[in-house]
């Protein structure tokens, strides 16, 4: 369950909770496997489709954390500038969330905002921190959030520097990922198209009553459960051999 809520996190759904997102997927898998199943009148295929439907909503949820992701590590060198530049000029770090909360990038500003909030109503530097890493599910937020919660508790001379070398690092990164990013996605599109078609085929030939008598057979259940196992296989062939490895979130919560 940490890969579901590291990816749920990601997609900024953690005010919802993993476990009522996990929920709601599986609702929405079995309504659809209901309906196609008794569309065409063939249970197996219900079924089938009903688990491709609950696979698909995975994979959109975990494209989405993705993009998310990759969006919020665009913006964060100007987090790390920011905050650079307010501990430089002599600010507080308090009083450089505040500024962010303000002044920094339009899509953070709110969470910072929280962040600022909760400081002031009297949380602990740590805890506000361990709060605003789950709601940005985001790598580069986690090793921020650590820096800054052990520099609070210890204090470091070396802040600036690390924020600067932070910065500099990861617009490397962006630059290089994106480059790799743009080569392969669409290989990867059209090779996830391959995999679904045959099953819009099969559902074509199910909307004949004779086709779906046959597949309500037992040779027929065989036939779609071999053509899962096969989908199953090469979707998760596809995932192993053509995705980037994500960076893993090491400071996860």
């Amino acid at each position: 369950m940490r890969w579901f809520r590291s990816i749920v996190e990601g997609a900024g759904l953690n005010r919802f909770g993993q476990h009522q997102v996990l929920v709601a997927v599986s609702l929405i898998a079995l309504l659809v496997g209901w309906l196609v199943g008794l569309s065409f009148q063939v249970a197996v295929l219900g079924f089938f489709v009903g688990l491709g439907a609950f696979a698909l909503q995975i994979e959109m949820i975990s494209g989405f954390s993705k993009k998310r992701r990759r969006d919020l590590a665009k913006i964060w060198p100007e987090v790390l500038d920011s905050i650079h530049s307010a501990l430089a000029s002599g600010m507080s770090l308090i009083e450089s969330f505040d500024d962010l909360a303000l002044h920094g990038p339009v899509r953070l500003r709110p969470r910072f905002a929280n962040l600022s909030r909760r400081l002031d109503a009297g949380w602990e530097m740590e805890q506000a921190l361990m709060e605003l890493k789950a709601e940005l599910g985001e790598v580069h937020a986690d090793r921020l959030c650590e820096v800054l919660v052990l520099v609070s508790a210890t204090g470091s001379e070396a802040l600036l520097s690390t924020l600067r070398k932070q910065s500099i690092g990861l617009r490397r990164d962006i630059a290089q990922t994106a480059q790799i990013e743009s080569k392969q996605s669409w290989v990867l599109g059209t090779a996830k198209i391959a995999v679904g078609a045959p099953w819009v085929v099969v559902a074509l030939l199910a909307s004949r009553v004779e086709n779906a008598a046959t597949y309500n057979t037992s040779s027929g259940a065989l036939v779609l459960s071999l053509g899962f196992v096969l989908s199953f296989f090469a979707y998760r062939l596809v995932h192993v051999l053509g995705a980037l490895p994500p960076e893993p979130r090491v400071f996860a919560s």
